[in-house]
């Protein structure tokens, strides 16, 4: 009994040795007010709070994230702040957004529809998933949608966060568009009804901050068994197997072409204590395959670099193809998923 007493003091210790705990305050930058109910989290985790009535926060940290933290309300400029060297009781101050997007006026050359192009973002933004179909976009009137016949593409941009409701996987996913666009291959030469020429996706390219809210419906025992199926293959799965050195423990197969390996030949990790990240050396293109989920990943660096949770960066330097590029809004799941 003294002996399992002591591995429970023990293994507390180790969970709380770990801990970080951040502070900070948010305040107005004009008038040094503080903002109340502004939210602060990590991007891509469901690790946040929202601001109290002096404006402050308090974060605590079970592990080392790469992400950065996220601050932000309603009509001011977000800042995106890399926590390298937090300092205790931080204090943020947030501008007022001048060029707020209520003032943007619609190209009044724009041949597209508001539903059609509602139609096309959803099925880019959201995927086209099982899961994906189960999503619902709470505040479809913040999106300001555009199409350029020059350019034939469709950009999409946002005057609050996108908030989607994920029936699927029981989560609210809060997105701040940086910037999407869509590209598209089809013939803007004739003078027809563009809504009715023949289209296909050239390529799709978007960035943003995410904040996951766990939600328990009636149906939360489906959306676990849905989380799993959604993390199994996917990115994150995979960053956290290379992390971990458990590629086919994890069930993921190496192929160079079509031809199976040995993921150590093509893929080098090197711990690097200091900052408690994994450094990644992939020799070439690989193909990737997991319980019958088929993908491609290729790095435009010597080395990447993937922390605790399995956040890996550059995240503009490492490409991938398949299953896992095809992941979208209505797929994915937190950083923090499984962890604690």
């Amino acid at each position: 009994m003294k002996n399992v007493l002591l591995l429970l003091v023990l293994f507390f210790f180790f969970l709380t040795s770990f801990a970080q705990e951040l502070k900070g305050v948010v305040l107005n930058e004009n008038t040094n007010e503080p903002i109340i109910g502004a939210s602060v989290y990590f991007d891509n985790t469901s690790i946040g709070t929202t601001t109290n009535f002096d404006g402050e926060f308090v974060i605590t940290l079970k592990q080392t994230i790469n992400a950065p933290l996220v601050i932000s309300f309603v009509g001011y400029e977000r800042i995106i702040y890399k926590i390298e060297n937090f300092e205790t009781n931080k204090i943020f101050k947030l501008k007022e957004d001048v060029n707020t997007l209520s003032e943007v006026v619609l190209d009044s050359k724009d041949e597209w529809s508001r539903e059609f192009k509602l139609k096309k973002f959803k099925r880019e933004f959201l995927g086209r998933s099982e899961f994906a179909e189960k999503c619902t976009i709470l505040n479809e009137a913040a999106l300001v949608l555009n199409f350029k016949r020059d350019t034939k593409q469709l950009i999409a941009s946002a005057k609050a966060p996108i908030i989607v409701k994920n029936e699927a996987l029981d989560y609210i996913v809060k997105y701040d568009i940086n910037n999407f666009h869509i590209n598209y291959n089809m013939d803007t030469e004739a003078n027809i009804d563009l809504e009715k020429v023949f289209i296909t996706v050239a390529s799709v390219g978007y960035s943003g901050t995410t904040f996951f809210e766990n939600i328990e419906s009636k149906n939360h025992k489906r959306a676990l068994r849905n989380r799993v199926k959604a993390y199994t293959g996917s990115t994150l799965h995979f960053m956290r197997a290379i992390a971990s050195n458990k590629l086919k423990e994890e069930k993921f197969k190496i192929f160079k072409g079509s031809y199976q390996t040995d993921p150590s030949l093509h893929i080098k990790t090197f711990k690097n204590d200091t900052l408690n990240l994994t450094e990644v050396s992939l020799s070439q293109k690989l193909n990737v395959l997991c319980k019958g989920k088929q993908s491609s990943i290729q790095s435009q660096v010597k080395r990447f670099f993937i922390d605790a949770y399995g956040n890996y960066s550059p995240i503009d330097k490492v490409l991938f193809g398949g299953f896992m590029a095809k992941q979208r809004v209505g797929d994915v799941l937190p950083l923090d998923y499984g962890l604690f």
